[in-house]
């Protein structure tokens, strides 16, 4: 019986940015103001330069939630494989949004000022990534 090597961590993080790319559904989750987690199932993308991005809007209650505290994270699971990264969120809005996205951001059906939450992410964790 022959044993694969050991895959480097910049390999199996390669392996999770491919999981996210190729997936568009997460669990995004912020503080709230009591401390405790606030999570929500939405549609993210992973844009070409790292970054992850949420369309929303300012009535949101991740949105009121980042603005307190940046603190925030994205799993996406598929079967058996699941990948969680954390980072600091970024709220754009108007100009600077259009800008980042280079055409008018959405807000989904909340209502409000549609604003992008974008964070690139500083920790991963993942797990199963070969299925």
């Amino acid at each position: 019986m022959t044993t694969q090597p050991r895959k480097t961590y910049a390999e199996r993080k390669a392996q999770a940015e491919a999981f996210l790319r190729a997936h568009t559904l997460g669990i995004f989750a912020t503080g709230r103001k009591s401390g405790g987690p606030q999570q929500s199932i939405l549609r993210y993308s992973y844009a070409a330069n790292g970054d992850i991005v949420i369309a929303s809007a300012d009535s949101a209650a991740k949105v009121k939630n980042a603005r307190k505290n940046p603190n925030v994270s994205l799993a996406v699971a598929d079967g058996p494989t699941c990948v969680v990264v954390y980072g600091s969120a970024r709220l754009l809005q108007g100009a600077e949004a259009e800008a980042y996205l280079g055409e008018a951001p959405g807000n989904g059906s909340q209502p409000g000022t549609p604003t992008l939450i974008v964070f690139t992410p500083d920790e991963w964790r993942w797990a199963r990534l070969d299925g």
